[in-house]
């Protein structure tokens, strides 16, 4: 019984960076990093930025939040700030997905950022990837986009921040601008 209980406290128990709930969260739309990578991508990676931006709100909001996404144009103003930028973006292949079905020919995004008090001290540094399936390619991205987003926003909810280093999905180190135009079919495992 007292084992019970135990867990029970410690499954409820809120990390130190976890937010309070009510907490006004500024989610800036994503930018796309000056060296991200895309592949086989004909639509314009920067019109995922806001989308990502206000998935990661509402995954906020569900958990009692104040967030809101806000275009980059606009001063944040809130408690925190979640700041990132489009690392890779990945059209994936849609004959691979009408054909075989099931992941083959999946689209993916990746991103990094961070999330800020007010007075700028960093409370995290995130970095995440995922695949997305529909029918065409700029479908399959945008979902992508989202799930990525869902991530992001279960890390900044729970104050359990995953990523933001070399080796780690949706991390891109500082470098020279990548060719936009990349050929590779290589996406990474899922």
């Amino acid at each position: 019984m007292l084992a019970s209980l135990l867990l029970v406290a410690v499954a409820c128990a809120r990390l130190p960076h976890a937010p309070p709930e009510h907490t006004k969260i500024a989610v800036v739309e994503f930018s796309v990093a000056p060296n991200a990578n895309i592949e086989n991508f004909g639509g314009d990676a920067a019109s995922l930025g806001m989308p990502l931006a206000e998935t990661i709100a509402e995954e906020l909001r569900d958990d009692d939040l104040d967030a809101q996404a806000i275009p980059r144009a606009v001063p944040a103003d809130g408690d925190l700030t979640v700041r990132g930028e489009i690392t890779h973006v990945w059209g994936g292949n849609t004959a691979a997905r009408w054909i075989v079905g099931f992941a083959a020919g999946s689209a993916g995004v990746g991103s990094q950022g961070t999330v800020t008090k007010r007075d700028g001290t960093v409370v995290g540094v995130f970095s995440e990837e995922k695949i997305g399936n529909a029918w065409g390619e700029a479908s399959s991205v945008l979902a992508a986009a989202r799930r990525t987003g869902v991530e992001i926003g279960e890390m900044v909810k729970k104050g359990a921040y995953r990523g933001g280093h070399p080796g780690n999905d949706g991390y891109l180190a500082p470098g020279p601008v990548a060719a936009s135009t990349a050929v590779s079919q290589g996406a990474p495992r899922r």
